[in-house]
């Protein structure tokens, strides 16, 4: 399996900031989660999409919050077999999210934070949601917030706001090469966010912002009864 790119800037000496800030998101999104999806004890739960990176804990926010480890199964491609060591109870699948080796509807509750924007282009985008939703009852999907005047993986502002080509263009010349490509970084809107879900379930944005600061949209998709 090829090298998995980093996902986000180093900043140097504001990195802890940095990583703070984004912990203390993914915090209000881990409040967001809890009260929409309220899994109980019993409820088999999935973390779709983790990273190998633990250099801090927002990268793993999701293991380290959530209260019933035991029922919690960690999904990735890159190789995070080190979360069951440091987080007990919780199992780790590696898959592709395109391509999850599970029954319909096998999961109760689960989040997908932070990925879709990484899953390449509109199709290959669609194919992991559709995908995640096949396999959870009910589900909260995150991505930035491509409407917000800095990108957040590049730290750069409005030029993400520039139609996708010159966007990309711009990255490359600036040296984000990784980041400059579209199956590595592809910034959604509200509308096309939503555009990636099945018709067949009911799909609702949630408010996950703070002071007013829109920074990311979310999205909970739960199957009809």
């Amino acid at each position: 399996m090829p090298a998995v790119p980093k996902y986000t800037t180093s900043l140097g000496f504001l990195d802890n900031i940095k990583e703070d800030l984004s912990y203390a998101v993914r915090r209000r999104v881990f409040v967001a989660f809890m009260r929409a999806c309220e899994p109980s004890p019993l409820s088999r739960a999935a973390d779709f999409g983790v990273t190998a990176e633990r250099s801090h804990p927002t990268h793993a926010f999701f293991e380290r919050l959530y209260p019933h480890p035991a029922r919690l199964t960690a999904i990735g491609r890159e190789a995070s077999d080190w979360i069951p060591g440091e987080f007990p109870g919780v199992t780790f699948l590696r898959a592709d999210l395109r391509g999850i080796p599970v029954p319909d509807l096998h999961f109760d509750v689960g989040i997908c934070n932070a990925v879709v924007e990484h899953a390449g282009d509109p199709a290959s985008q669609r194919a992991l949601v559709q995908e995640v939703c096949r396999t959870c009852r009910k589900v909260l999907f995150t991505t930035p917030n491509r409407w917000f005047p800095v990108e957040l993986h590049t730290f750069l502002p409005l030029v993400h706001w520039l139609p996708k080509p010159a966007f990309r263009r711009v990255l490359k010349t600036l040296g984000y090469g990784a980041l400059s490509l579209e199956e590595n970084l592809n910034p959604l809107g509200a509308r096309e966010f939503l555009a990636l879900f099945p018709e067949g379930r009911e799909n609702r944005l949630l408010d996950v912002s703070r002071l007013g600061l829109r920074t990311n949209l979310a999205c909970l998709s739960s199957a009809r009864a």
